[in-house]
This record gives structure tokens, C-alpha cells and sequence, in this order.
């Protein structure tokens, strides 16, 4: 129901005004409910893009961005899962299902590699990274590695 239909509704039940397509309180009306229509229209946008789980545009950009990922030629349940998966990643996360989950964060593809002679993990990425994106990637993985493990990431 539009703003209009609901204050006309409030108004002609109190019987002090009739609004008819000739009146000027139905003008007067008209042009309330114009911009309140757009002003919930925004609200009901905002509160979706304030969630992940809703989230279609700016809301999952802005995530993307403040965790260093920008997918935006993935789809937006893609994009959706990155983030969560991005978000539940702790810094007891350095086993290898922790490594997984960050990789995925990133909505990448490839496997880790261990090595005890130097102590070392290895990841070898399948699909095609920048330069940029390799530097970011490396030093996300970084964060998440004990002190006394090396890292080394392998892309096309």
C-alpha cells in the first residue's frame, strides 16, 4: 500500500476531509506521498545492503573493499559467501581448514603444500591473479601463518 492510499485512508475515516481526484488535499497528498514513497524506498535499500545476507550492491562492495577482496565478476551468492567466509576467519585459524577458508574467502581455486625441510606452505593457486591481487592474497595468508612457517603462493 502507497503512502497515499494510506493517509487518504486516515484522513477520510475521521469524515473532516473528502479526498477525491478534484480536491486540493488530494494534490496536497499526492505530493507528500511522492517523497515519502522514495525516502522508505531508500530505508527498506539501506537496511537490506546493511546485511550480507541481503546484501545486492553497494552493501557487498563495501564489505569487499574494507576486507581487500573485489569479485565483481562473480555472482552476488558468490560474493555473499566470501565475505561470510572472510568474516568467520580467527586468528586460530592456521590449520589447514583455516588456510581453506581464507583461500575461499577469495573466491579462489587451489591447494596447499606443506614442507617440513624448510618449514614452509605452499599454495598453488588455478586460476589467473594480478600482480596486485597476488601481493593482497600473500599477505592476507601471511596473517593467518604461526611466526615459524614460511609462505610461498604460486599462481599462473
Amino acid at each position: 500500500m502507497s503512502e497515499f492510499q494510506k493517509m487518504s485512508d486516515r484522513l477520510s475515516e475521521t469524515g473532516l476531509y473528502e479526498v477525491s481526484s478534484n480536491s486540493l488535499i488530494y494534490a496536497e497528498l499526492k505530493a507528500y506521498s511522492e517523497g515519502l514513497d522514495m525516502f522508505f524506498n531508500e530505508l527498506d535499500e539501506m537496511l537490506r545492503e546493511c546485511f550480507v545476507e541481503t546484501a545486492e550492491s553497494y552493501g557487498l562492495t563495501m564489505r569487499e573493499s574494507w576486507l581487500k577482496r573485489y569479485n565483481p565478476d562473480r555472482t552476488t551468492a558468490s560474493r555473499r559467501n566470501a565475505i561470510i567466509k572472510a568474516l568467520s576467519v580467527c586468528q586460530t585459524d592456521y590449520t589447514f581448514e583455516g588456510m581453506r577458508k581464507i583461500r575461499d574467502s577469495f573466491n579462489l581455486n587451489g591447494n596447499f603444500y606443506s614442507y617440513t625441510s624448510p618449514l614452509k606452505v605452499t599454495f598453488e593457486c588455478t586460476d589467473t591473479l594480478t600482480n596486485s591481487q597476488k601481493t593482497i592474497l600473500s599477505n592476507q595468508m601471511k596473517k593467518f601463518m604461526p611466526c615459524w612457517l614460511d609462505f610461498e603462493l604460486i599462481s599462473n
